[in-house]
């Protein structure tokens, strides 16, 4: 993330994710700070996303966020067509970035044509504000595309 600063975009308001007592650290500090943060094991420092209630390496319920770096590779990807559902629209772009630090994460892959992503491609994640409520992180190339 850069220097804390969440982006705004103007459009038809998205569809709203499921925030529970598990995962509503993730969402409030993409909103609050413009980080992304995962779940940390306090048992075993183990990183998991998404966010369960329960280490599946060493069964402790004791857990911490911890801020990400906000730098990645696109592990897998789909363009999406149809059906489409406003405010998305046709060819819009869905990836799974890993993070540098392990853990992936679903989330839009923009800056770029279709045609130009590729498996491993270097990513920068930035927190980006979707509606006066909703901020997500969005992946975009490493290395100053735009």
């Amino acid at each position: 993330m850069t220097e804390n600063q969440v982006e705004t975009r103007d459009q038809v308001l998205r569809p709203r994710p499921a925030i529970n007592l598990d995962n509503a650290f993730f969402f409030e500090s993409l909103n609050e700070r413009g980080e992304l943060s995962i779940q940390a094991c306090d048992g075993c420092d183990q990183l998991r996303h998404p966010p369960v209630p329960m280490c599946p390496e060493c069964n402790s319920v004791h857990w911490s966020p911890r801020v990400m770096g906000g730098k990645g590779i696109v592990h897998s990807y789909v363009v999406l067509y149809h059906p489409i559902v406003p405010p998305f629209e046709p060819g819009y772009m869905v990836a799974v970035i890993e993070l540098d630090e392990g853990p992936r994460v679903v989330m839009n892959l923009e800056g770029i044509a279709r045609e130009e992503v590729h498996i491993d491609m270097p990513v920068a994640i930035t927190a980006q504000r979707m509606d006066a409520d909703l901020v997500l992180p969005v992946a975009r190339p490493a290395g100053g595309k735009a």
